[in-house]
């Protein structure tokens, strides 16, 4: 009796010690993963406290049979991406085939298919995948750009369902960083960022957050009930600081739009700018438009050069993070890289 006690209390002792650090949370919505890491400032640091690298176009791959720059790119698969790369934010071109019951990947239809994931379900599953394996890792963000023209206003709502019907069919919503999630018991979206900023990194571990592109082609829009809200939506809209509902948006050009980036990085937005829009200019060394970014406010640097490539000495860098970093304008004073992102815990 006294033997199988014991053995109860030290089970329960077991189980407390397990929950009090990170990573308990299943990360494939079956069986709970055993804990692997400590974040001592995961209740310090919030997202928009940190800088990372994005891919543009992240699906890529090289088309020789067209010229031009754009047509060259050649990414790597999005876990290597993850893995090897540093990348903690991609973005996926995305357009629905009712054939398939899926979206395909793809820059340009006929002309341009290239895509190390053929489909949006694969995509996912590629990066979930990787997320399972690392449950230590920043959240990641997704970015999505619907390529199809916006379906009519009876039919849009449909259309979302769709889209969130894939979503979820591969990622477990608990895993997934909602507005309303952000949103909490603020009255608006924008309000809670505003006051509270984005939550803390100990909540969002292991995570994805999704993005959404479009504005002015009427997803985004319509996405967002007319520029209002994203109650019960998946993904974040481009949003301004005086959006109700502003939370993330873009800004591609981090020298000509300098000021807008700091009114949203002000109001606790996250924010994503370009290191290059001219690749012909990058490769050949102007590195203006990089510099800019990383010394911006903007969380998410999107290259088309995460990596060294053989034509070019240029690719983009987040010198001293982890791969993430601390944001120049805005992490607090004690934030390092390893409390973002350590690579003792990354591990396989």
């Amino acid at each position: 009796m006294h033997s199988r006690l014991s053995l109860a209390l030290s089970l329960l002792s077991l189980a407390f010690s397990l929950s009090a650090c990170g990573g308990t949370e299943d990360q494939d919505g079956g069986a709970p993963t055993k804990p692997s890491f400590t974040y001592p400032l995961d209740d310090v640091l919030r997202l928009h406290h940190v800088q990372t690298k994005a891919t543009h176009n992240s699906f890529h791959v090289a088309n020789p049979d067209l010229s031009g720059p754009e047509y060259a790119v050649d990414h790597a698969p999005l876990d290597v991406q993850l893995a090897e790369q540093g990348v903690r934010s991609v973005e996926l071109d995305l357009r629905y085939d009712e054939a398939l019951g899926d979206y395909k990947v793809a820059h340009v239809p006929f002309l341009d298919e290239g895509s190390t994931c053929a489909t949006f379900r694969e995509c996912l599953g590629v990066m979930k995948r990787w997320s399972d394996a690392h449950p230590a890792h920043l959240p990641f963000t997704i970015l999505l750009d619907l390529k199809d023209l916006a379906p009519s206003a009876d039919t849009i709502e449909a259309s979302f369902g769709t889209l969130h019907e894939v979503i979820l069919g591969v990622w477990p919503q608990k895993r997934i960083v909602t507005p309303d999630e952000v949103q909490g018991d603020h009255a608006t979206l924008g309000e809670a960022v505003k006051t509270e900023g984005w939550p803390t990194l100990g909540k969002l571990r292991g995570r994805v957050i999704f993005t959404m592109y479009n504005l002015t082609d009427g997803f985004g829009i319509a996405y967002a009930r007319g520029g209002t809200s994203l109650a019960g939506r998946l993904a974040f809209t481009r949003t301004v600081p005086t959006d109700p509902h502003a939370a993330w948006t873009l800004y591609d050009d981090p020298i000509v739009t300098k000021v807008l980036i700091d009114e949203a990085a002000a109001a606790n937005m996250l924010i994503r700018t370009r290191a290059e829009i001219d690749l012909d200019a990058a490769l050949a060394g102007n590195t203006s438009l990089r510099d800019a970014a990383l010394a911006s406010a903007a969380h998410f640097i999107t290259t088309d050069y995460p990596a060294p490539i053989d034509s070019s000495t240029y690719h983009v860098d987040i010198k001293g993070g982890t791969p993430a970093r601390c944001n120049p304008v805005t992490a607090p004073a004690e934030c390092t890289s390893e409390a973002i992102e350590d690579p003792a815990f990354m591990k396989p």
